[in-house]
């Protein structure tokens, strides 16, 4: 019989992961709105624009992984409570910027505390819980997550309409004060021996190399152009560097940042993590493309243009904790794998749309798509986070959050590149950034390419489902996980 004080402890732990899990997300998102205001109080052009979200998702991205294994060598807890010091002094030097360069230098410090605390708040989480209950616990993590991403737009609308853009970063100061003093008040943790490991610096350095030029390219590809100078040669830096960083990590073996036995020899997390990164990149570009397509071919203001997109996040947040619950009890499997078919064929359908859809269809693709992600993101983060020792976790934890943030751009990237095909890159520039519409844009361009897009993305869902089959029947607990007898 679990005792009182245990129960309570695993569910405060949850409370405490599950705003970090949420603050992430929600501050890459609640600058999207308020960046045109942002841009013309600070005097800031397009390109310089373009940095502000982007400085943010880059730099968390790139640590992500390397504070996982930071936090399995030296422990969660001061990584987290670090995090969030490191996030609430780069909002208040957000909120004071006087310039386009000081306000993405402190985006800079923001990501970095964001990647130190998203990269433990799910391994604090399954640290606490035991298998049995594991699933459901995620799970309202993974609905903290969904409320962050879609809070975000509306919040920031709030805000800066209210007390001006500086209020979308004061908002997270007292938030992160509180999580950092109720962490360091309720959150245990078994000290660690001196010397359990070195970290490994150079595997860390090729790794945030890579990423942050890959990201980079993907990010100004098409504002740049795909065959300029600059982007080759952020790609080339992304290749060089990850071949870099695959053999340090193969000379070190246990020492390295990612022990490449993980991919090589485990099977479900493996294959886990791909599905995530397919997911995210099939679907996390849906909501800016509908929203400029309901704004500006369907004539919706801007309030019910929100509306209508809640109809994703809200089925997400309702049904994540349900298929946590569920996985618990049938394995991830068949619930992941049909999740990702759902979503499969909401992309078809959300393809069908044109000039003369209706709302309600709109809404019933979003739901669709919704049930899906509900589906998949609880029971796969479940597998991959149970099918680890437990000196693993933060690795884990860190992997899945990178394949989040990767998948995410790289949905970005595809959609915009495909619309462009259709129309052109002005239209690309206005769709990512709210900037007015070129002259000579006919609806028809934008709707073709935003069908082609969808496709596409469907695509990638479908790809995403079969390595999700792939992860085979959930293997034994490993043995530094199992519950004592």
């Amino acid at each position: 019989m679990e005792r009182r004080d245990e129960r309570s402890y695993k569910w405060m732990v949850l409370l405490i992961a599950s705003i970090g899990s949420l603050m992430g997300p929600l501050d890459s998102t609640i600058v999207s709105v308020s960046l045109p205001i942002i841009s013309q109080e600070l005097g800031m052009g397009y390109t310089t624009s373009v940095w502000v979200p982007t400085a943010y998702l880059v730099v968390t991205a790139a640590l992500l992984l390397t504070v996982g294994r930071l936090s399995d060598l030296r422990g969660r807890k001061p990584i987290y409570i670090a995090g969030f010091g490191m996030f609430v002094l780069g909002s208040f030097l957000c909120s004071v910027s006087q310039s386009g360069e000081q306000l993405i230098a402190s985006r800079i410090v923001q990501g970095a505390g964001a990647a130190f605390f998203m990269a433990t708040s799910t391994a604090l989480i399954t640290d606490a819980f035991p298998p049995r209950e594991r699933g459901k616990a995620l799970g309202i993590n993974a609905m903290s997550v969904y409320i962050g991403l879609s809070l975000g737009p509306p919040l920031g609308a709030l805000l800066t309409g209210e007390l001006g853009w500086p209020a979308i970063f004061w908002v997270n100061i007292p938030i992160g004060v509180a999580v950092m003093l109720l962490a360091h008040w309720k959150i245990r943790e078994a000290p660690r021996p001196r010397g359990e490991g070195r970290f490994d610096l150079l595997g860390a350095i090729t790794f945030a190399a890579a990423l942050i030029g890959f990201l980079v390219a993907l990010t100004f590809g098409e504002s740049w152009g795909w065959a300029s100078g600059a982007i080759l040669g952020l790609l080339a830096v992304a290749l060089v560097s990850f071949l870099a960083f695959v053999a340090t990590e193969r000379r070190l073996g246990p020492r390295a940042v990612f022990q490449l036995s993980l991919v090589t020899r485990n099977r479900l997390f493996a294959s886990a993590n791909l599905s995530a990164l397919l997911n995210y990149a099939s679907y996390f570009g849906v909501s800016f493309i509908i929203s400029f397509y309901m704004q500006r071919v369907l004539g919706y203001d801007l309030g019910l243009t929100g509306l209508v997109l809640l109809s994703m996040p809200i089925i997400m947040s309702v049904l994540s904790p349900v298929s946590g619950w569920l996985s618990d009890r049938v394995g991830s499997r068949a619930l992941a794998s049909g999740g990702m078919l759902i979503i499969t064929a909401g992309l078809l359908l959300m393809s069908t749309l044109d000039a003369g859809s209706s709302t309600a269809e709109i809404v019933a693709f979003l739901a669709l798509l919704g049930l899906g992600m509900g589906l998949f993101s609880s029971p796969n983060t479940s597998a991959i986070m149970g099918c680890v020792e437990r000196t693993q976790l933060g690795v884990a934890s860190g992997t899945l959050s990178t394949m989040r943030t990767v998948g995410q751009s790289l949905s970005l990237a595809i959609m915009g590149a495909l619309i462009a095909t259709a129309s052109s890159t002005a239209l690309v520039s206005a769709l990512f950034m709210g900037a007015p519409l070129p002259p000579g844009t006919v609806d028809e361009d934008f709707v073709r390419g935003m069908a082609l897009a969808f496709r596409v993305a469907a695509g990638i869902a479908l790809v995403g489902a079969l390595t999700s089959l792939a992860r085979g029947p959930t293997p034994p607990c490993p043995p530094d996980r199992r519950p004592a007898a």
